[in-house]
């Protein structure tokens, strides 16, 4: 089988604003909802994506995830994977909490000055965060590798709804020169990969 994957683009859209974004605290696997007015904020990338056909759609599960997919594509919700894998990181029992409530915690401060040797207490392990998505990750390239081989002349889109840390380690894990922290996605904003 050809290994390219040469036309296709990832199209990686973090949720829209939730309540938790605005006060600044970590989700994580928390539950949030869409602000109530949120469809007024989602507009512009809802344009973006209007007539936009796509080789395939993939959306956490978390509901802040399927909100934003129903506000921007509802044409697209039927046809969605709903993936577990694209979850944000569980912050465990820091979920909730700001960094002003956290700030004097020790494991917490050892935890943001290296996320990879301490997990937050209830929490996901920055190894088994990234390991996650990164199985995802295989199954999107191989996708993109079938994409690549049917020939088509138009780019092949794949669109995938998911969390802000999920949508830095995919970009990590597709250019080897980005880093985790430099790949901020605000929310209701995407990221376009093209892949070569």
């Amino acid at each position: 089988m050809n290994e390219s994957y040469e036309g296709v683009e990832w199209w990686l859209i973090r949720h829209g604003l939730t309540g938790w974004n605005l006060q600044r605290k970590y989700q994580g696997h928390s539950d949030e909802e869409l602000l109530p007015g949120e469809a007024s904020g989602l507009t512009p990338l809802r344009s973006k994506l209007a007539g936009q056909s796509f080789a395939g759609v993939y959306c956490s599960d978390l509901k802040r995830c399927r909100q934003t997919l129903q506000l921007i594509r509802p044409d697209l919700t039927a046809q969605a994977v709903y993936d577990p894998r694209l979850k944000e990181m569980n912050f465990g029992a820091w979920e909730g909490k700001t960094y002003e409530m956290l700030e004097h915690n020790p494991l917490y401060r050892a935890w943001i000055d290296n996320p990879k040797l301490y997990t937050p207490p209830e929490g996901e392990s920055w190894e088994l965060f990234q390991n996650r998505v990164a199985d995802f990750q295989r199954e999107l390239v191989q996708k993109s590798k079938e994409l690549a081989v049917s020939g088509n002349a138009n780019p092949s889109i794949l669109l995938v709804v998911t969390h802000g840390g999920v949508i830095s380690t995919l970009n990590m894990l597709m250019n080897p020169d980005a880093d985790f922290w430099d790949s901020k996605v605000s929310p209701g904003e995407i990221m376009k990969l093209k892949l070569s």
